[in-house]
């Protein structure tokens, strides 16, 4: 994953990945939920998904809901953005 940093202001920097598959995504969310102490089980009822499909976006399963995806990214608080390449 390549990290970059975008300054929106003096106090206001936010980090962004450049995401090339889902395996990408997974780690991000794993890492997230770890830094706060939860189980697979208890993040998934965070977010109001099974635990069958969080196991699954931890670990990359290349075909996922994109809906429930973005639910499990809201709910840890990340923000997804796309842009065209430079």
């Amino acid at each position: 994953m390549d990290t970059k940093t975008l300054i929106l202001g003096q106090k206001n920097k936010k980090t962004w990945i450049e995401i090339h598959n889902l395996k990408a995504i997974g780690q991000m969310v794993r890492k997230k939920r770890k830094k706060m102490g939860m189980t697979q089980a208890e993040a998934a009822g965070l977010c109001n998904v099974g635990a069958r499909f969080m196991s699954e976006l931890e670990n990359g399963k290349a075909t996922m809901h994109f809906d429930k995806i973005m639910k499990v990214l809201r709910s840890f608080g990340f923000i997804i953005g796309i842009s065209e390449r430079l």
